[in-house]
């Protein structure tokens, strides 16, 4: 596979900066006695002999829409009793689970964390007239936000002005990394490669390093990193090579990779996590994010062309952080639904309060010249020992902000 170029020292540096970001894969802490409370709870359920759901799915053949995929809630396992936002209950309305977020450019991938207790809200590049690399909007309580800020002013030499996607943001210690996609410079065919930058504010303005930090050129480039730190405090990056360029049919690939501990540099090798192996995939799995709940290793991704009703959103099992990764049903965690044709691009918020999934609720209608904007919805999910599933309740909140985290942030 292709070389993966490590940061070199130019980066900003920060000090004495505090945060309570609140992503996917954090370490938990939890008091003894919380520990000895929750495993007795979960003792006597057990000895209770608590049923257990079955997964189920509701068809909207009538209207022209696939299957959308909503299990039934499963009794919480003895481990996710130390994760109790876990397994809340199911939705009741399946065919249109998402909530709009007001605040935000309307751009795709969208990806939530929390810094200073507010929320951020990271989205790929705008167009038009005041066009943006890397746009941010913040809020203290979900519902009022900021206008979107440049949080990427410059772009590095290698890439291309007008085409960023797929941002993510991490702190590592006292320092804030954001991870790009961006189109190469006089390159053809068109290739895409992931960038890294720095910077000592979780906003911005962040340094952009002056080489691509993974490019797989041989499989046709590389695209949507995603930082998922274990919880033994190891960071990781996953991210798809881009096996698809140009409308190629070849299968594309979701990888992942050890990250250092200031994530500025890759270690070891790539690890395979995932292929296309359902039908409703097509040839291609992209947007990969990875949660851990209750011990065991989550991929949620997008599957097939983004631009045509067939996209959807999926999930699968992983040995681990280096996978191999396996689907747990043939059909799509949210598919086509009332509020959208072809959703997809999703990634996975956790805080103390649970876990939801922020996404695009229909697909990009490109290359037309007419691309309507896509705003970021979100929806809260849970997890049974069959997966994650569309859980019912309310979007994030400032009670939310507010509650004391349950695990250390990445030293």
């Amino acid at each position: 596979m292709g070389e993966a170029v490590a940061v070199d020292d130019e980066r900003g540096a920060g000090a004495g900066v505090r945060t309570r970001r609140r992503p996917t894969g954090r370490r938990r802490v939890v008091a003894w006695s919380v520990v000895g409370a929750v495993l007795a709870t979960g003792l006597a359920a057990v000895s209770l002999g608590l049923g257990s759901g079955r997964a189920d799915a509701d068809a909207h053949a009538a209207h022209g829409h696939p299957a959308v995929h909503s299990p039934t809630h499963f009794p919480t396992e003895m481990a996710s009793f130390l994760d109790p936002g876990a397994s809340p209950p199911p939705t009741p309305t399946p065919a249109w689970p998402g909530t709009l977020v007001s605040g935000g450019a309307e751009q795709s991938d969208p990806f939530l964390t929390t810094a200073d207790d507010r929320y951020l809200l990271f989205t790929s590049g705008t167009g038009g007239p005041a066009p943006m690399n890397v746009p941010v909007a913040t809020s203290g309580d979900f519902v009022h936000w900021t206008p979107p800020a440049e949080a990427l002013p410059d772009l590095p030499a290698w890439a291309e002005p007008g085409f960023t996607w797929a941002p993510d943001m991490h702190r590592f210690g006292s320092v804030y990394a954001l991870y790009f996609t961006a189109m190469l410079a006089g390159r053809t065919p068109t290739t895409e490669c992931i960038g890294s930058a720095f910077s000592d504010s979780p906003t911005g303005p962040y340094l952009a390093s002056p080489t691509p930090f993974i490019c797989q050129v041989d499989q046709g480039g590389s695209i949507d990193p995603r930082v998922f730190v274990d919880s033994d405090g190891t960071p990781w990056m996953v991210w798809k090579s881009d096996q698809n360029i140009g409308g190629a049919t070849t299968p594309t690939k979701m990888w992942s990779q050890r990250l250092s501990g200031d994530g500025t540099t890759l270690l070891g090798t790539p690890s395979f996590l995932l292929s296309p192996d359902e039908p409703w995939q097509g040839t291609i799995v992209e947007a990969p994010d990875m949660v851990e709940v209750g011990g065991t290793y989550w991929v949620v991704y997008s599957g097939n062309w983004f631009n045509q009703p067939a996209y959807a959103i999926g999930a699968a099992r992983c040995a681990g952080p280096a996978g191999p990764c396996h689907d747990t049903s043939p059909e799509p965690l949210l598919a086509s639904n009332f509020q959208g044709q072809g959703p997809g691009e999703a990634s996975v918020f956790h805080d103390a309060a649970g876990y939801w999934l922020l996404y695009s609720p229909w697909r990009s209608l490109a290359p037309y010249a007419i691309d309507p904007p896509r705003p970021v919805y979100v929806t809260r999910i849970g997890f049974g020992p069959s997966g994650p599933y569309l859980a019912g309740g309310p979007p994030p909140s400032a009670a939310d902000l507010l509650a004391e985290p349950i695990w250390l942030p990445t030293p």
